[in-house]
């Protein structure tokens, strides 16, 4: 009896290799956007349930097999291999079919620790539209969309982008112009209009955001300042104790 030795898990959640290569080819395309930045893709755990401890990837091939170094924060950077895009390989993780969200994660050095810079957000931007990762889901009227319009930076287009822990509050800081995000573009609230081009269900409701990266009155160096919910629960018990403190 012939035996047939089958890799990896059933319905793996995967992504393209050779789409990512393109992510990475819009990168150095408009590395403008951030010049000293660097790129790595990253995985966001859709549920609370998702198994994170022991994740791995392989590219995985038709006769190749190349495990990828994912950090604690589950991001990684992809090797650019000849044969792995000849034999049209998948980026493979180890775990269910929509186990996570995958994305661009580009980061200038130093920032903030709760902030992001605009010209980067808006960088991952034309990496996703190259990559097709959070906007995984493409109607055909979304390929002539696509094919007319920069959605990155036709006004007022707006990207989602997921922050690193619950978001209390995002403002756009530029010199000394302030704007906090409206209410409407936290937590996914706009994008019941745009669900048929993306690809986030479940949604990480509560660490989602939605900026117009567009509106080109906020220059690249823009930042974006993120409040994140457990912060904003210790400012609120610190402000609670000095009232109550005699």
């Amino acid at each position: 009896m012939q035996v047939v030795q089958v890799d990896g898990l059933i319905d793996a959640d995967e992504q393209s290799y050779r789409r990512m290569i393109k992510g990475m080819d819009a990168f150095e395309k408009y590395h403008g956007l951030a010049p000293d930045a660097r790129l790595r893709y990253r995985l966001y755990p859709r549920l609370p349930g998702v198994k994170v401890a022991g994740t791995s990837l392989t590219i995985q091939g038709d006769t190749l097999k190349l495990p990828v170094a994912l950090a604690s924060d589950l991001s990684f950077t992809l090797p650019r291999d000849a044969q792995a895009w000849d034999e049209n390989a998948q980026v493979m993780s180890n775990r269910k079919s929509r186990s996570f969200a995958w994305g661009p994660d580009v980061r200038s050095p130093g920032l903030p620790a709760n902030a992001r810079r605009l010209g980067d957000l808006r960088l991952e931007c034309e990496i996703d539209r190259a990559a097709t990762l959070l906007v995984g889901y493409k109607p055909p009227l979304y390929h002539v969309i696509d094919a007319a319009v920069d959605v990155c930076t036709a006004f007022p287009g707006a990207w989602l982008y997921y922050a690193d822990r619950a978001v209390f509050n995002v403002t756009l800081v530029h010199g000394k112009r302030r704007q906090d995000v409206f209410s409407s573009l936290l937590y996914g609230n706009e994008l019941k209009l745009f669900h048929i081009f993306y690809d986030f269900y479940p949604l990480l409701i509560d660490r989602t955001y939605t900026l117009r990266i567009a509106d080109t009155s906020w220059p690249d160096d823009t930042l974006v300042e993120i409040e994140y919910m457990e912060d904003a629960d210790v400012a609120s018990a610190s402000a609670i104790q000095a009232v109550l403190t005699p």
